[in-house]
């Protein structure tokens, strides 16, 4: 029943953000208006993680299942995607995809190195 709770609480969040995005026609998707205010919730004490964190796993354990409906859908356009437009779209995205894959890694790898010098300091290792 836990789990029911969790995740209908997670389920109404994301009704609020699409009740929000279509009344105030904001042009960002319901689900991250929705994200936003667990977020929200979350950074004022409202919500604790530990209330949320069984529902949240359980969902993040079958989300590649939500993306299986769109792949399998890829192959209805593969006539587009043999073309010349097609190939060119691919590239782009194999491109985009490398560059966020790269900028992320990099992002990361400079995060850590502050929060690495940021814990010596505090520890007094200096070194």
């Amino acid at each position: 029943m836990k789990l029911v709770v969790q995740i209908g609480f997670l389920y109404v969040l994301y009704r609020i953000g699409v009740f929000i995005q279509e009344v105030f026609y904001i042009p960002v998707p319901g689900s991250i208006i929705g994200m936003m205010l667990l977020l929200l919730f979350l950074m004022m004490g409202a919500v604790k993680v530990k209330y949320l964190n069984d529902g949240a796993h359980i969902l993040l354990l079958y989300l590649p299942l939500f993306f299986v409906p769109a792949t399998v859908g890829v192959m209805n356009h593969f006539g587009f995607l043999s073309s010349r437009d097609g190939l060119i779209m691919l590239i782009a995205l194999l491109i985009g995809t490398i560059l966020v894959l790269v900028g992320s890694g990099l992002i990361a790898q400079k995060t850590a190195t502050v929060v690495d010098n940021k814990t010596k300091v505090t520890r007094g290792d200096g070194k």
